[in-house]
């Protein structure tokens, strides 16, 4: 028998949390890329040995975190430890930090959203794939929500880039958006690092070696009093920040955002009290959630999310502003369910008033019209959802997610914020009252007076330019396509490169030569596209006088010859590429 001393076991895997020593960068588009590959993004897979892969991109995100928090605070968006209510990192008390502004701020905002994010997401982050690719630090995490605040209140100077990577506002006093980030996934407090952690960050702890298991959770002193749970950490966050009059005021309108499985756990909440957690909430966005209808049994919540909250998920037509379910039993406000008045802008930045009318807030549930009965409402929503071959029934309306392909991605597309935060401002211009309205999941039908054209959004009339779905495209063109986005993608890394970093020379260098390399391949295989015919409509004009001059003439038609089963140019043919067969078939003609 052999056996294998602990002494013996090969090391645990170990990466600095130092973006440089680990090989990357942040460019000037907030994007972090490799130092010597400066358009190639982050790379998971460092090793055939998932330990290491798992422990390096721990490393890495590390790092991504704290260049997020660093954005924030830019902005004046802190972190807040709990219990201790403290923009300071206790010593060695468990604790669980989110993100809001400071409280002698934050008490002064008439408007207040709060983010409950996704149980499998780190604090302030909003999709990690995202993070790393193209949106970069801000568009990944909460940063551009938070700079769409400042920018929709028309505080900016004229000239001025807020969504600019690294800006910062000059007045937080007056300029810091009422932001508040729950924090449901990192609910796992390590006494040895002083942190809360996630279970992705905790199994990627130090190990005696890396053929031992991971640090074992103890179910007490892992985890922090009132956040054992996401429930628990919701309700602590109500309690202590939210219904506390030192932090937001007793008037605010407070506006939610609940993500995947966060909603699930917001909802238990409302369930179990909501007139004492509901109460507060003066409209609710959800995104991508798989609840179901049948898990809503008080009749107040679930007239609550009809009349006072809208879903953004995946469908097949993804325009966040087009209504594409219902629920079957909708139940949408009487006074103003034919008809909405257009959300005006609002300022996200107003300060309340000394003596707020706290009354209305209070009574926000009451002004819900409650149906006992199918029958009560003589208001029908006109659907052409049918329910009756399957189980599924949304808790409330639902409208498009955008262009994204995963859940967790939605809120990160710009136009599904612009879509929320004018539902929070068409609800703000009458806060206490407001209902949904009455919404139809029929798309209107385009007429000669209103033809329908496609559009970013409700307020862009200009038409989207009309792109082929790609099965009407030729081989040739996809592959010129594709060239042309890789293309695109270098020359935008390229044009954010610091210039100033000596380290990054070499990685500049080297991009240019694919650069120059690729633009070749491109001008081959747009040459070999125009050929052989394979060019999109309407782009052989601007292909040939791009490839071949403005005073490009096309060459005489050559003899006429037989190509399968009819009369066709020899000089076509030649042009295609086909030298043999058109000579063949010329010599034959010829000697006929």
């Amino acid at each position: 028998m052999f056996r294998r001393k602990e002494e013996g076991l090969p090391p645990d895997a170990t990466y600095p949390a130092d973006l440089k020593q680990l090989g990357y960068f942040i460019n000037e588009a907030g994007q972090t890329r490799m130092i010597e590959y400066p358009d190639k993004e982050f790379q998971y897979y460092l090793t055939n040995i998932e330990r290491h892969n798992d422990v390096h991109r721990e490393a890495f995100q590390i790092c991504q975190r704290e260049e997020v928090f660093k954005r924030l605070s830019a902005i004046g968006i802190e972190k807040l430890y709990l219990p201790t209510l403290s923009n300071t990192k206790p010593d060695s008390k468990p604790h669980i930090p989110i993100l809001a502004p400071p409280a002698d701020i934050l008490k002064t905002r008439k408007r207040v959203i709060v983010i409950v994010n996704s149980e499998t997401q780190d604090l302030g982050i909003l999709a990690y794939r995202q993070l790393q690719r193209e949106p970069g630090l801000n568009g990944g995490s909460v940063v551009d929500l938070a700079k769409k605040l400042v920018k929709r209140s028309g505080v900016v100077k004229e000239g001025v880039d807020i969504f600019r990577d690294g800006a910062a506002i000059e007045n937080k006093s007056e300029e810091t958006p009422g932001l508040i980030v729950l924090n449901l996934g990192q609910l796992l407090y390590s006494h040895k690092s002083n942190e809360s952690l996630s279970l992705r960050s905790w199994l990627c702890k130090p190990r005696k070696s890396i053929c031992h298991d991971y640090v074992k959770i103890h179910d007490t002193e892992n985890y922090v009093e009132g956040h054992r749970t996401p429930q628990e950490h919701i309700k602590t966050v109500f309690d202590m920040v939210l219904h506390n009059t030192d932090f937001v005021a007793a008037d605010a309108e407070i506006y939610v955002i609940a993500i995947e499985n966060g909603v699930d756990s917001l909802v238990d909440v409302l369930s179990n009290d909501l007139n004492k957690y509901g109460a507060r909430i003066t409209a609710l966005a959800v995104i991508q959630s798989m609840m179901e209808a049948d898990r809503i049994h008080d009749p107040k919540l679930k007239a609550f999310l009809h009349q006072r909250a809208r879903q953004w998920k995946l469908f097949d037509d993804p325009n966040p502003r087009q209504c594409a379910e219902l629920p079957k039993d909708y139940t949408p406000g009487v006074e103003n369910a034919t008809q909405t008045k257009p959300a005006q802008s609002v300022n996200w930045l107003d300060n309340t008033a000394p003596q707020g009318p706290v009354a209305v807030v209070l009574n926000l549930l009451d002004q819900l019209v409650v149906k006992s009965h199918p029958s009560d409402s003589k208001l029908e929503p006109e659907s052409t959802v049918d329910y009756s071959d399957f189980e599924y029934e949304p808790i409330c309306t639902g409208f498009g997610g955008g262009e994204a392909t995963v859940g967790e991605c939605i809120f990160t597309d710009t136009d599904v914020q612009d879509a929320i935060l004018a539902f929070f401002e068409e609800v703000a211009q009458n806060p206490s009252d407001y209902r949904n309205p009455l919404f139809s999941t029929k798309i209107p039908a385009p007429t000669i007076e209103n033809p329908l054209t496609l559009t970013v959004n409700a307020s862009d009339t200009k038409p989207v330019a009309f792109q082929p779905h790609p099965m009407e495209m030729t081989l040739e063109q996809e592959e010129v396509d594709s060239h042309k986005q890789e293309l695109d993608r270098m020359k935008a890394s390229l044009s954010a490169l610091p210039t100033n970093i000596t380290d990054l020379e070499k990685g500049r260098l080297g991009l240019e030569r694919r650069i120059a390399k690729a633009e070749a391949e491109l001008t081959e295989l747009q040459m070999k596209a125009l050929a052989t015919g394979g060019v999109a409509v309407g782009e052989m004009p601007e292909l040939q006088e791009e490839l071949l001059g403005e005073n490009w003439e096309p060459k005489p038609e050559g003899p006429k010859v037989s190509f399968l089963g009819a009369e066709v140019d020899s000089n076509l043919l030649k042009g295609a590429g086909l030298f043999e067969t058109a000579n063949r078939t010329l010599g034959d003609s010829t000697h006929e």
